[in-house]
């Protein structure tokens, strides 16, 4: 049975793989692999969150506005994390063109979701990690079946 959902927060994407699968016309679509899906949301009939087998995510009228490469942290003798390295963000054909390179090699994804109204985030955790922000129409999901509880309720 194909499964499609166009709401986004029914799923948990911390520690989802995400790979490109193409991006034209402004229609970015990327193969997510340990994607899970809440329990309470309307497609999953088992009583747990469950973990997709494969899924297919598009995102519609998709533009890449700005990439953040990772900076170097420390921690002070408190405990405090600090960063002495200046902050470089990426605009226009520079963020996208570092995006698609680094997705092409697929990121794991550390979080994922809305900064406003029209701008997604996903903070990246692979290496090297980074943080993309991208405007996006209509947004959706489809996947196939699960194949068994989320790693985190095991």
């Amino acid at each position: 049975m194909k499964y499609i959902s166009n709401n986004l927060f029914d799923f948990d994407f911390h520690d989802a793989v995400l790979t490109l699968e193409s991006f034209a016309d402004n229609r970015l679509i990327v193969k997510a692999d340990c994607l899970n899906i809440h329990k309470d949301a309307e497609q999953n009939p088992f009583e747990t969150d469950m973990e997709i087998t494969s899924a297919r995510l598009s995102f519609e009228a998709c533009t890449i506005q700005l990439y953040e490469p990772p900076r170097a942290w420390k921690q002070d003798e408190n405990g405090r994390l600090y960063t002495d390295e200046p902050q470089i963000v990426f605009g226009g054909d520079e963020a996208k063109a570092r995006f698609m390179e680094q997705i092409k090699q697929g990121v794991t994804v550390f979080d994922f979701g809305k900064k406003d109204e029209a701008v997604w985030y996903l903070d990246a955790s692979s290496l090297p990690g980074f943080t993309v922000f991208f405007s996006s129409g209509n947004a959706s999901i489809e996947w196939d079946d699960c194949k068994g509880p989320a790693w985190y309720v095991r």
